[in-house]
């Protein structure tokens, strides 16, 4: 990937160590087969989705695995990413959910503390990773305008993730940091083959019902697009 259009950044957050980052890219994208995986989607000078997100993630963090979980064209995502990342397939892809494919993340990693999770088609500002906070579980949100059928939260009076949903006014970004009991209840849930067809959402959502606490990270400055039509290629391609 070329690097000339992106401005390299100090790693401000190097006291950010052993931490696990989980890229979940193994979903089929219906409204976008015929682009092959949704990762590799070229978004502007020569950058694919895939490639973007891992430069911002080592332009900030010194110490960090990354695991890549395919699934749909496993073996083009696979030719096509960095050697030094772990890369690893879910195969029943089609039949399961995101919720599988992190399980299958997490179960590659030797020891996971500090878990960082950020869909395979998200496109977003250099900010949104240095906007996150590393000593609490949390999830990042937006008030951006939000399509139909997109996943919204409500937060309550503490700042507090209270619930996911679909349609709801605040958008929640799909990213998602875990540490201590909300990594720990994640990792019950999604090795459970009884919940291999959860959205992400979904998991978060029962890990709050057994006490789990995710601090709401907002920043009107960072634009998170998620990229499921050609339209939200042309929308990514302008915070770029």
């Amino acid at each position: 990937m070329s690097s000339r259009h992106i401005r390299k950044i100090k790693k401000p957050l190097r006291s950010v160590t052993d931490l696990d980052i989980i890229i979940p890219a193994a979903g089929l994208g219906k409204r976008m087969k015929s682009y092959g995986p949704k990762a590799l989607i070229n978004i502007k000078y020569g950058q694919r989705i895939l490639d973007r997100q891992l430069y911002l993630i080592d332009s900030y963090f010194e110490e960090y695995n990354i695991v890549l979980v395919c699934g749909f064209e496993a073996d083009k995502l696979m030719e096509n990413s960095p050697d030094n990342i772990i890369k690893v397939e879910n195969e029943s892809y089609d039949s399961t959910n995101v919720a599988r494919s992190i399980g299958i993340g997490l179960r590659s990693l030797p020891s996971t503390e500090r878990v960082l999770i950020i869909n395979g088609d998200l496109v977003f500002t250099e900010n949104a990773i240095t906007s996150m906070k590393y000593d609490t579980s949390c999830v990042f949100i937006s008030n951006d305008s939000m399509d139909d059928g997109e996943v919204g939260c409500i937060v309550n009076s503490r700042g507090n993730l209270e619930h996911l949903m679909y349609d709801l006014p605040t958008k929640w970004c799909q990213i998602v940091y875990l540490q201590g009991k909300e990594l720990s209840e994640m990792k019950k849930i999604v090795w459970s083959r009884r919940n291999k067809k959860m959205f992400t959402f979904e998991v978060i959502n029962k890990i709050i019902e057994r006490g789990g606490i995710f601090k709401c990270i907002e920043d009107p400055s960072v634009r998170v697009i998620d990229v499921d039509t050609s339209k939200d290629i042309k929308k990514a391609k302008e915070i770029i």
